[in-house]
Order: structure tokens, then sequence, then C-alpha cells
């Protein structure tokens, strides 16, 4: 009785392994898209400009700067400021096809002081293979 009770618990239990197994190797977009956030403010902590330009779309825009320009322009803040703690938290993510929309917001400490930036940030899937997604571009919420 004891042999036959074990063999189907030992089935359910390596049914429930790879199960879990599986959903654990499925990356959503929606991670992903988290990812690229975190991504993005550890590249800004390690001050690696050219990381930072290659997680933004080759068509980025933010408040009228193109890829370079925001890259730059982030970069002169980091000089001028010198913030600490930097993070992105990006929430609110709606896919739909190979493009995405979220809410994101930049925090950090800068001159001693808690700063927190609301964007409104918008991506877009580059490689349909690998479903490897880019910031495409955001606008400052006011």
């Amino acid at each position: 009785m004891t042999m036959s009770l074990r063999s189907p618990l030992l089935g359910l239990l390596l049914v429930v392994l790879a199960v879990y197994g599986i959903e654990r190797l499925i990356v959503t977009d929606a991670e992903k898209i988290e990812q690229l956030g975190e991504d993005a403010a550890h590249a800004i902590r390690a001050e690696a400009w050219e990381w930072l330009e290659n997680l933004l779309h080759e068509e980025f825009t933010y408040e009228n700067r193109d890829r370079a320009q925001t890259v730059e322009h982030i970069r002169s803040l980091v000089r001028k400021y010198k913030p600490t703690d930097v993070g992105v938290a990006i929430f609110e993510i709606q896919v739909d096809d190979a493009e995405a929309k979220a809410r994101a917001v930049v925090k950090g400490t800068a001159l001693g002081r808690p700063v927190r930036v609301p964007v409104d940030a918008w991506f877009k899937e580059v490689d349909d293979d690998w479903k490897l997604w880019k910031v495409q571009g955001g606008a400052w919420v006011r």
C-alpha cells in the first residue's frame, strides 16, 4: 500500500515542480519592462552612459530631446547634483502587441534631499524573437 501511494505522490510532486520551473522560465513582457527600469537606474548609478543610451529606442524622445540629448542631460544632472540611491519604479504597465505604456517614478537623493520624478513612459519591442524591449519615450507628469 505504501508503494502504491508513494508513486502517485511522487508523480504529482514532479508535475508541480515542472509547472513551477516552466513558470519561472517564462518572463512576461511586463517583467521585461520592469527590468528595463532597473537596468536604467543601474546604468545611471554606474554612470554607464553608453549602456543607458542602448536601453533607449533609436526613435526615443523625452521633453523634445532625442536619445543622445536625453543621455547628455541626465549626465549633466548627475554631475551637478550627484544623486545617490537612484531607482526607477515602473508600474501600471499596459502592453498592446509590440508597444507598451506605463507610469514610472525616478527616485533618489540629491543634495541630501529625496527626489521623485513621475513620468509617463512608453516602450517598444525591438526584437520579436528575443522579446527585447526598449524605452521609446516619456513625458514628465506635472
